[in-house]
């Protein structure tokens, strides 16, 4: 397995409003070192962002007023007087449907107050200085982990951080500000000679929603997206059942959503990951993307459901007994004492996984060798019994079948 970090990940921080109060946001930079400390002794890719090459990645995916609209407002907005150097950026008005003109409205405003709002859809994507930096290097790791995918890498985990699944084409949300799993899909489609070449496949498993990933992809049908999350729960406004795909996405978009009226151990949550696993057969998925989000993890402050440390190694192995060639790009999870324990046990389970299938592909192949030196062996005899065959026919009684051009048949007589 090849384990990628960039450094730069850790620069980004930023405050959130919850309820009424103005807090460190939950996604921090202690998420990553959770996980290095876990996974320390492995061996870990540390990498440098190729900017260029991440920024046409990026493009792929997101419009170019909002990346650079993503790049600018910070420094625009300090040098305006509006932010402070160590402070976060939050919107203070958004555009709604409800607004009269916001239908026909189809240019950025320019007023940078408007367009903090105008690109965001929440108060938890609040932009810092380094947020930019922060946000290009987690989407280069997608990048790579998709170029090593391509290049026949079996597995690979993008220690991603901000995350990405809940950003839009042009409009940044949940702590996402470059959509990570979107922009690995899209770098992998280019790899492909054409889609006819592997089916890709999304398995979302953070608890919320991946509405930006469903919205980039929903009119496609290579990727196919499945999402298991909690029902009704933030982003609030998508993912249900009948969302369904268009076009030529109708049927590739599937949502698998997960009541929380009661706890949602592993009895009630792996009846939905069987549903994922029979979608992405039945699609022949050839690639694999995971969005691994770990705040299914109990007690997550901002999840509900209950899974148990031992459910991510589960989850792994249901996972990597697909066999895929597969990229796991990190998303969510907030039990940052925990996080790092929780996917270690995810990677293990999905190693276990793999490695079974290929044992189980060894042996079979080692049952077929070993029946074909048999029936070598078998043809060799016949061909002498049958050496005194005349003008392509015999009269020895062997079995039906064929063996080194002869076709046998019960009543003793056969040709080529």
């Amino acid at each position: 397995m090849q384990i990628l970090h960039n450094p730069s990940t850790l620069s980004h921080s930023i405050l959130e409003l919850v309820g009424s109060r103005l807090i460190p946001a939950y996604e921090s930079p202690a998420r990553i070192s959770s996980i290095l400390s876990a996974l320390s002794s492995r061996p870990i890719t540390h990498c440098t962002t190729d900017i260029d090459a991440a920024l046409h990645a990026a493009s792929k995916v997101h419009t170019a007023d909002y990346l650079q609209h993503l790049r600018t407002i910070f420094p625009q907005s300090l040098e305006a007087g509006l932010i402070e150097p160590s402070g976060t950026l939050l919107p203070e008005c958004f555009p709604s449907a409800r607004l009269p003109g916001y239908k026909a409205r189809n240019k950025t405003p320019t007023d940078l107050s408007a367009r903090t709002g105008w690109y965001a859809f929440d108060l938890s994507s609040g932009i810092a200085e380094h947020t930019y930096t922060a946000a290009l290097a987690s989407a280069d790791l997608a990048r790579r982990g998709a170029l090593a995918i391509a290049d026949g890498e079996k597995t690979v985990f993008a220690m991603c951080r901000p995350p990405g699944h809940h950003c839009g084409k042009d409009v940044m949300g949940g702590y996402c500000y470059l959509n990570n799993t979107a922009i690995a899909v899209k770098t992998l489609l280019g790899e492909l000679d054409d889609d006819s070449q592997g089916q890709i496949s999304i398995l979302d498993l953070d608890f919320h929603h991946g509405n930006g990933t469903q919205e980039v992809f929903y009119a496609d049908q290579n990727p196919t997206y499945v999402s298991i999350h909690g029902e009704g729960e933030y982003p609030y406004f998508s993912g249900a059942p009948e969302e369904k795909g268009e076009g030529k996405g109708k049927g590739y978009n599937l949502n698998l959503p997960i009541s929380c009226s009661q706890d949602v151990t592993w009895e009630l949550y792996s009846p939905r990951i069987q549903q994922a696993i029979e979608k992405l057969k039945a699609v022949r998925t050839k690639y694999l993307v995971v969005s691994l989000g770990f705040d299914t993890f109990c007690n997550d402050p901002v999840g509900k459901f209950c899974l148990a440390r031992e459910d991510y190694g589960k989850m792994g192995r249901i996972v990597g007994e697909l066999g895929l060639p597969t990229l796991v790009v990190l998303e969510g999870g907030y039990v940052v004492e925990e996080l790092g324990n929780n996917c270690a046990e995810f990677l293990r389970g999905l190693e276990a996984g793999k490695a079974s299938v290929e044992v189980e592909a060894a042996v079979e192949e080692e049952v077929k060798l070993d029946d074909s030196d048999k029936l070598d062996k078998t043809c060799e005899w016949e061909k002498v019994e049958k050496s005194e065959a005349v003008n392509g026919s015999y009269t020895n009684g062997y079995t039906n079948g064929y063996c080194n051009g002869y076709k046998t048949v019960v009543n003793g007589h056969g040709r080529r």
